[in-house]
């Protein structure tokens, strides 16, 4: 019988592992388009250099229905929101946006988020999603909110991946909107708040990895993304 330590580690593991290839694929998608547009492929300073001035005209935007998307449970899965917002985080460092309205801006939107997946929950999207796949960790999250709604909440709204499953599993359970809103809201903006003040303080190191060590880092983000994939297969 697994204990409720493997039940939380298996739930953030199942969370995390496909926000890992995300960002990837919407760099390469990214890249392949600005080959295309102008015949050679963009180096680390260019794609750097691109975001930099997308930030300073539509930042905020960005962060705000990034956020928002990566809130939405399934579809996060897909979109690299949190990337969006750390993105923001580190150009906040640069002056291309404000840190304040980045933190703002990305909480707003994950808020949003995160009311849809409770009302999904709550209207019966919980059996739907069950065919996708991730009964066991929505299932997982219903028992966590159970057992201690609080507790649930500080750990389950740290990133936007178990963000979604947490507010759709507390919509299942018909848990009241005026307990869940309230909870949600601090606990989410707290987070974004933590997290967006780290990065801050380390934008300049992580546009100098960007700049310099950019395909080491998607080299090594790919190896530790597949080597999870084959350690999961292999306890399958």
């Amino acid at each position: 019988m697994r204990t409720p330590h493997k039940r939380a580690v298996g739930f953030f593991k199942e969370a995390f592992s496909s926000a890992l290839i995300a960002p990837i694929i919407f760099i390469f998608i990214y890249g392949g388009i600005f080959f295309l547009i102008r015949g050679s492929a963009p180096t680390p300073h260019e794609l750097t250099e691109h975001f930099a001035s997308l930030y300073s005209r539509y930042g905020y935007e960005i962060i705000f229905f990034g956020s928002m998307l990566e809130g939405l449970v399934l579809i996060n899965f897909v979109v690299p929101g949190a990337t969006a917002v750390i993105l923001g985080a580190i150009f906040a460092r640069t002056g291309q946006v404000d840190l304040n309205l980045v933190i703002l801006a990305a909480s707003c939107g994950a808020i949003v988020g995160y009311t849809m997946d409770y009302f999904l929950g709550r209207f019966g999207f919980g059996k739907i999603i069950d065919r996708f796949g991730f009964s066991s960790a929505l299932n997982r999250a219903k028992v966590q909110i159970d057992r201690s709604a609080i507790k649930t909440f500080s750990l389950g709204f740290i990133h936007p991946n178990l963000g979604s499953l947490t507010a759709l599993a507390a919509g299942t359970l018909k848990m009241a909107f005026k307990k869940f809103f309230p909870k949600m809201a601090v606990i989410t903006f707290a987070w974004f708040t933590i997290w967006g003040i780290s990065i801050f303080i380390l934008g300049e190191i992580f546009l100098e990895l960007i700049s310099r060590y950019f395909f080491v880092v998607i080299f090594l983000t790919l190896i530790f993304w597949m080597g999870s994939l084959l350690v999961d297969s292999k306890k399958g």
